[in-house]
């Protein structure tokens, strides 16, 4: 497709159609792929779990309150899942989806930016212009989303955070172009932007007040127009209420305390745990974004400033720096996933560096492969063996230790399995996350098969699992080596039928009560 591309003229727009298809297939090539090569792992297993229960019942449409949790990721996933049969592959493919509109909007984003301060009078008229003159440079923003292995991780995970990112980027869109043609229908549309955001995660606050600032700093000679923006807000908390339908509605703001740290915290000790957590994120973008791609984007925003002569794109740099000094002051766990949303500005200030050098010092062909070949095999290596692959030390919890699902769905094979010859009662270590929501999203719907989580540290056999044996079910137990606590009495009375290894060197174990 991209030789056709070479083969017409370049300013045509055949030439940009088959550019943007190209980029859309290698887009959801690299996505599909391999979709389900990492095991589930906790928090996908609840987040999917939850979405099977609004499925099947239609009025527990808010049990994601009952942890606090906004519930839009779980309502598209519950539709999702009518449609396949695989649920880790249902839940995932939200991600992908989101991810799709996520690179959509930087590049819409990426292509309005150089003409921002050039005069037009329609929104619609701005935007095909922009598109004109500045398609090649969305379309590099296009590729390196593709490839970076921030968003290539991420987009195919079964967890709200990519959806945030979806919002997060078309919140700046339309804050800029609020900001610039000051209509109240813009106004309207960014104000559903905000809200849905806020029904998908709690930071969305940070694009409230981001969207806001981006107004009054474009905006300071009419700020009298100010009404704009503060529309956008009332209609964002008119739309986030809609979750007092549901009856744990204060559980959202209960549970948020338990992830920040109070003011009071903070004031005692500012740099603590800002430093770590800062330290963090800088490993963080070295091992997802690369050090080639850090490197000249970062020389080429001093160049864009030396050769452009303005600082609009500080704007751009807000919306990265400032959510990210707060997480990293207030925040009590730190990980790539809750400083996700900021990677979708992130790539737009990435593709206004390195267009200095894209469009004025290498050949485009080459430049993209040596920018890009580090990320490739990144991708590469993560797709074919994630088995053996390390994540950054924040990140462990994806494909190792206890919260990641290896062997997970062959045990659930074989239990349905089982189930087709006898009643099977399964319990589980835990009772919330891996196990035993990520053995129940498999088992859903199964005749004959009950998977009870038995919590954590039980030293014998629990009794309900006994006397299920006794009335004559098949009973096993599913749990982690390395949280093996029975005694060695009760450990004689299960057979071993089979046990799935993990990276860290542990192992998944299914026993069978005798």
């Amino acid at each position: 497709m991209i030789c056709l591309a070479y083969m017409i003229k370049k300013n045509s727009p055949w030439f940009k159609i088959i550019l943007a298809l190209a980029v859309i297939c290698l887009y959801f090539f690299t996505r599909l792929q391999h979709l389900d090569a990492i095991p589930v792992f906790g928090d996908e297993a609840i987040y999917i779990r939850w979405s099977q229960i609004i499925k099947n019942e239609e009025t527990l449409r808010f049990i994601p309150q009952t942890d606090g949790k906004q519930p839009l990721f779980m309502w598209l996933t519950s539709i999702s899942l009518r449609l396949i049969t695989d649920p880790l592959i249902a839940g995932r493919l939200v991600s992908v989806v989101a991810g799709f509109f996520t690179m959509v909007g930087i590049f819409l984003t990426v292509s309005i930016y150089p003409s921002f301060f050039e005069q037009s009078f329609n929104p619609v008229n701005f935007i095909k212009n922009s598109l004109k003159r500045n398609f090649y440079l969305g379309w590099l923003s296009a590729i390196i989303y593709i490839f970076l292995p921030f968003s290539f991780f991420f987009d195919r995970l079964a967890v709200p955070d990519n959806l945030l990112s979806a919002f997060g980027i078309w919140s700046l869109f339309f804050s800029l172009l609020l900001a610039k043609f000051k209509r109240l229908d813009l106004s309207l549309i960014l104000g559903m932007i905000l809200g849905l955001a806020w029904l998908t995660k709690s930071p969305a606050v940070y694009f409230i007040a981001l969207s806001f600032g981006t107004f009054i700093i474009l905006n300071l000679d009419h700020l009298k127009l100010i009404y704009l923006p503060i529309i956008s807000a009332i209609l964002a908390f008119l739309i986030y209420n809609i979750l007092r339908l549901g009856p744990q509605f204060q559980m959202i703001a209960l549970r948020n305390r338990d992830y920040i740290w109070p003011l009071s915290e903070i004031i005692k000790h500012p740099l603590d745990p800002f430093k770590s957590h800062f330290g963090s994120a800088l490993t963080i973008f070295i091992q997802y974004l690369s050090w080639p791609i850090l490197i000249f984007a970062l020389i080429g925003l001093v160049l864009y400033f030396f050769y452009q002569k303005n600082t609009h794109f500080l704007i751009v740099i807000a919306w990265v720096l400032l959510p990210l000094l707060a997480n990293s002051a207030v925040a009590r766990v730190f990980t790539a996933r809750y400083i996700l949303f900021i990677l979708p500005p992130l790539v737009v200030l990435l593709t206004i560096g390195l267009s200095i050098w894209f469009s004025r010092y290498l050949s485009k062909t080459i430049f993209i492969l040596l920018l890009l070949i580090l990320n490739i095999i990144w991708i590469k290596r993560l797709s074919l063996n994630p088995f053996d692959f390390k994540l950054p030390s924040t990140e462990t919890g994806y494909l190792q230790n206890w919260t990641s699902g290896w062997g997970i769905k062959p045990a659930s094979d074989y239990l349905k399995t089982r189930s087709q010859q006898a009643n099977i009662i399964v319990g589980t270590e835990g009772s919330f996350g891996t196990l035993p929501d990520g053995l129940q999203i498999y088992t859903d719907g199964t005749p004959q098969l009950t998977v009870i989580g038995q919590g954590l540290g039980f030293t014998q056999i629990p009794s309900s699992l006994v006397d299920a044996r006794k009335f004559g079910d098949e009973v096993y137990l599913l749990l982690n080596k390395s949280r093996l606590t029975l005694s060695s009495q009760d450990q004689d009375k299960l057979v071993l039928v089979q046990s799935y290894p993990k990276p860290d060197g542990d192992e998944l174990l299914l026993y069978r009560l005798k």
